[in-house]
């Protein structure tokens, strides 16, 4: 019974998206806040970094945050964004704040390109527009038939 609690428990805990509202991290004039966990010893964290760098170029609306873990009391300011064993952990958050996704490794550089693309542009993570801008535009096809 216990297990099945602290499992559940567990699951409810992460369930909820995350938010950088309120946070040090949220960036309300950004158009998409990218934050990196990472420490200074580790190869892929350091590819990481230099291909959030070359990112940022292309995308001067876009904030990164770097957040280096190499010390006891940074690893628990980061554990509520996820931090557990695994760096670098590389959060992409929309305008509004809204985490959409969370790599727990190196990204491809053409996947991550392509998302920061897509919130660039106002869209979500797959693609698709906002609802309210999707009932928006119908509204406007509707009125030209």
């Amino acid at each position: 019974m216990k297990i099945v609690v602290s499992v559940l428990f567990s699951l409810s805990l992460f369930s909820a998206p995350l938010s950088l509202k309120n946070s040090p991290y949220y960036s309300p004039k950004a158009s998409t806040t990218v934050i990196i966990f990472y420490t200074s010893w580790c190869p892929p964290c350091k590819r990481s970094l230099v291909l959030l760098d070359t990112l940022q170029k292309s995308y001067p609306k876009m904030v990164v945050h770097r957040v280096c873990v190499d010390d006891a009391q940074s690893q628990k300011k980061a554990v509520p964004y996820g931090l557990g064993q695994s760096i670098p952990i590389i959060l992409i958050a929309d305008h509004s704040g809204n985490v959409v996704k969370r790599f727990s490794a190196l990204p491809d550089q053409s996947i991550l390109n392509a998302l920061v693309q897509r919130l660039e542009e106002g869209r979500l993570e797959n693609g698709t527009l906002p609802i309210d801008r999707r009932l928006d535009t119908w509204k406007m096809d509707r009125k030209g038939m």
